[in-house]
């Protein structure tokens, strides 16, 4: 499966007439094998052990067109360093500040919240590139039953 999945990004990007390089192959490959919410450093360290002549720029310019062609994105989980997923965009972060599960929601739960900024002030968001911080259902619960203990 994973080798279709990279078979289908690596068609994709030659379908738009981009060069498939040995490199960019790599950090394909790399990508489907590390899931979903990878650090481009992370990233590159897995690379690294592999294959220590490939930069971390290689890294930072093939995520970037990945994210030009839609087939990947970046999103900001709370504090730290932005985090990379292949796939569709349409979906909203959850990210739990004190265990830091991250969960993905439809993106339409905040359509009326979207609509409304954009009639009041112009303004149209991009949910893909954040995350909405709170406490996770297992947190709040954890939480409830250290207030009756």
């Amino acid at each position: 499966m994973a080798g279709d999945r990279t078979a289908s990004i690596l068609q994709h990007l030659k379908d738009r007439g981009i060069r498939i390089t040995v490199d960019r192959r790599l950090v394909v490959e790399a990508m489907v094998r590390a899931g979903d919410h990878v650090t481009a450093e992370e990233l590159s360290e897995m690379l690294h052990l592999a294959h220590p002549d490939l930069h971390a720029a290689t890294v930072y310019r093939t995520l970037e067109l990945l994210e030009d062609t839609g087939l990947a994105y970046h999103v900001h989980l709370g504090h730290g360093p932005a985090r990379w997923h292949l796939g569709d965009p349409s979906h909203l972060h959850l990210a739990c500040e004190r265990c830091g599960e991250v969960e993905e929601v439809d993106d339409n739960l905040l359509e009326t919240v979207k609509s409304q900024l954009l009639a009041a002030t112009g303004f149209k968001i991009d949910t893909h590139h954040f995350a909405l911080v709170g406490r996770c259902s297992r947190c709040l619960a954890q939480e409830q039953l250290n207030q009756v203990t």
